[in-house]
Formats: C-alpha cells, structure tokens, sequence
C-alpha cells in the first residue's frame, strides 16, 4: 500500500496519515478507512471470503456462513469500559473519550508498566504510522457485550457517528503482530486482507470464523462466535474496531452493565442521578 494518496480535490499528494490536505485544506478520508479501502487490501480480502465461503460449502455449512455474515453486518461497535469513564463521560457533552495516548502525553495515566504497554505501542505504530493518537478501539458484538476483561461496562456506540471513520481488523491488533511472526521490519508489508470498512465487517467476520461453522450451528450461538470472553484479555477472541477522532455522550446509543447478581442492584451498578444524565443524552441502560 502506497503512503501517499492524491487530494481529490487539488491533486497533490500527501501522507495517508492526514485526515486533510496540507495544500487546500480541505478534508480528506480517514487514515484508517483509507488504509482499508486500498485496492490490494480490498482484492487480498476479497480473495479470502471466496475461499472460505467455499471451504463452508464443501463442508455443508454454506447456510449458516451466509446467516453469519449476514448477523454480522448488523454487528454494533461496544467498548467495555470501567463504570466510571461512563459517569465521567455523561456529566457534560464537552467530556470527550480519549485515547491512551492522549492521556498520557497530557500527564493524567502512567503506562501499567507490563509487556502489552511495548507490544501495543509497536503494533499500533505498524498500523497507524502517523496517526495511532488518534485511534479508539472497540470490538464487534451482537448482543451489546464488549470484552469484560475490561471493564463491566459495556458501551454501545451509534452507528451514524462512527461508520464513515471506522475499520474492521480480524483479531486484536498486537496479538496479530504475533500469531504471524511480524517484526517492526516488516511495517511496510503487513499481510494483507485481514481488515475491512465498517461495511465489510460481514464479510470478514465470516471469512474469519467459516472453519468453527457446523451445519447445525444455530444463530443463538452467533454472539459467542463473533466475541468470545477469555480467562484474560489476551485469551479473548474478537473482531477489533478502529475509530478515528473523538467521541463524547452523544456518540453512545447504550450501556449494559455486566456484574455479578449479587451485585445488580441500583445502586451498586449506578445511581438514579447518573442514569438521568445518561438518559437525558438518549442512551439506553440495561442491567444484565
């Protein structure tokens, strides 16, 4: 993929990294759905679907890859946060969800001092040269559950506000560079179609799970294909989500509140007062 694209307005060339042209100014294709709409990523994704719906096929299960794909193109993008990043976030639609490195450089979070703070900043650099401050991530659910590993508080983001800056990648990100031996060397290379806009994430939510698909796979077990919850973070398995720019209350349709059952109630998950900031925002709560 070249890393240099053509404003569609004055013709210049400028780094994929900018969401604007420097010569005119004027607003240009998110980095991230750009990197995504590349012919060769598109061919080389378009390439795997075929193969694996095939492969689906011939093992009898072309129905319910086509029933998948077709769940999946309806997926939502969740982030599973701490309750309390929710409550921050309803106080005021001027509070705006950041990225960690945004807050980092601003001095208000440390790095947890762990392995996935350097693999993550490696990654991130390999697929967003440029540009990976700007990156927020979530993951592709079903039934409105993120990845309670971390946080349980699993927020549902609207499709109108996310959709024309959002991409889709196969698997989490870091642990891509690793399952296929992918060295910093090898940036300008990645391999190619394991991600997708927000329009083929059906496509490639079922490319990627055609080989678990059975003939007598039912859609109840859709949702745990698509997202499934793992003894830790690095065990969970999930179709990542990649939204450039920020996002505030108004960009959340619902959040689902996910805690034990002893602890369902009221008051334990949040109170009536920030329930009413959340719903006069027009986000729907739900305790599961």
């Amino acid at each position: 993929m070249s890393r240099l694209r053509l404003c569609d307005f004055c013709g210049n060339s400028f780094p994929i990294s900018e969401a604007r042209c420097p010569h005119c100014g004027r607003p240009g294709l998110f980095p991230n759905v750009y990197a995504a709409e590349d012919a060769d990523e598109h061919a080389a994704l378009e390439r795997r679907y075929l193969s694996a719906k095939q492969s689906a096929r011939s093992s009898g299960s072309g129905d319910v890859f086509d029933q998948f794909e077709n769940a999946a193109t309806n997926s939502q993008a969740v982030i599973a946060r701490p309750a309390g990043e929710l409550q921050r976030l309803a106080t005021s639609d001027r509070e705006l969800y950041a990225t960690f490195y945004q807050l980092r450089d601003a001095g208000v979070r440390l790095p947890a001092g762990e392995k996935w703070d350097t693999l993550r900043a490696v990654a991130d650099e390999m697929l967003f040269s440029g540009y990976k401050e700007q990156i927020r991530f979530a993951a592709l659910s079903l039934d409105g559950v993120g990845l309670i590993n971390y946080g349980d508080c699993s927020i549902t983001l609207r499709a109108e506000m996310i959709a024309h800056r959002a991409s889709v990648f196969e698997e989490n990100s870091v642990l891509f560079m690793d399952h296929h031996d992918i060295m910093a060397r090898d940036a300008h290379r990645l391999p190619q179609g394991h991600r997708a806009t927000w329009d083929g994430r059906g496509k490639l939510c079922a490319l990627k799970l055609a080989a678990q698909f059975k003939p007598e796979t039912t859609a109840d077990e859709f949702p745990q294909l698509l997202l499934r919850q793992g003894a830790s973070s690095e065990d969970d398995d999930f179709v990542e989500v990649h939204i450039w720019g920020p996002m505030t209350i108004r960009s959340i349709k619902r959040a689902v509140f996910t805690l034990p059952r002893r602890q369902r109630t009221l008051r334990g998950v949040i109170d009536k007062a920030n329930r009413r900031r959340l719903e006069k925002f027009g986000v729907e709560v739900q305790v599961r």
